[in-house]
């Protein structure tokens, strides 16, 4: 059974969810950059904040995204576990990328793993996923029909798209609807995108896409750095794994970034 949320969070969601700006929704867009990035999460009354390193740290007080909404939908594993709340602005991001995908190419709902628990802390089988800033999200998928099928489970994709498990034979890695999603990602303001964890062989995929596209060069070159094959776990060619880094808030409160600080983070985007 779905937990109700309360009036509050049920209000603060809803602001979420309308208050983003559509980054040119036609997926024919080229090399038209964004007219703006994203603003950030609405101000609200909460004590949600990410302490310490996302591989070491804990969520205070995590803030709960829905189970279910229009673009998006957590994985049954996530229902059972209570792992669907993080930081207000992980949330805010999963919220505003979902919708932009959701409105600019009809299909089903983008389908998400674990973010953190209320509390965060250690969480079997992740080595992160303990401070609010890490998200597991699944990929869209086309069947052999051509049709646009929501993810069915974290199952590998190729270097040539095709899904290589017996649940999904013929399936194809739908590359212009996960491009759309990375492309709304890297270009949040808040909050910022540290990493976007594919294998190689989905970055490739994701990249020649956007080449011939004529994708704008900005966008494509936060692309190529962000996009990482990691290697101290698996190559995620079959979900991808998004970092944010700490809000200034967090910081405030003990928040601990690792890794590189992009140049354009630097520059203030």
């Amino acid at each position: 059974m779905i937990r109700r949320l309360s009036a509050h969070a049920a209000r603060y969601l809803a602001r979420l969810f309308l208050l983003f700006v559509p980054i040119s929704l036609s997926p024919s867009a080229g090399s038209r950059a964004p007219a703006m990035l994203e603003p950030e999460p609405p101000q609200v009354d909460t004590s949600a904040c990410s302490v310490g390193y996302a591989y070491g740290g804990r969520l205070q007080n995590g803030f709960e995204m829905p189970l279910e909404g229009k673009h998006h939908r957590f994985t049954w594993n996530v229902r059972k576990k209570g792992s669907n709340f993080g930081t207000p602005e992980m949330v805010s991001l999963l919220a505003r990328a979902a919708g932009v995908v959701g409105t600019a190419v009809s299909g089903p709902p983008l389908v998400l793993g674990s973010i953190s628990k209320k509390n965060g802390g250690k969480m079997r089988p992740h080595k992160s996923h303990q401070a609010g800033r890490d998200v597991d999200i699944l990929f869209y998928a086309i069947d052999p029909e051509g049709r646009r099928k929501r993810a069915v489970g974290f199952y590998e994709f190729d270097e040539a798209g095709r899904c290589l498990h017996k649940r999904c034979k013929g399936w194809k890695f739908d590359v212009q609807r996960n491009w759309w999603l990375v492309r709304t990602m890297l270009w949040s303001k808040r909050p910022q995108v540290q990493y976007i964890f594919v294998s190689k062989g989905v970055k490739r995929l994701m990249l020649n896409y956007a080449r011939k596209r004529q994708e704008h060069p900005e966008i494509l070159r936060r692309a190529k750095r962000v996009l990482v094959q990691p290697g101290n776990s698996s190559p995620h060619a079959d979900h991808c794994h998004v970092r944010i880094y700490c809000s200034a808030k967090d910081k405030r409160a003990g928040c601990k970034d690792a890794g590189p600080r992009w140049d354009w983070i630097r520059r203030g985007a």
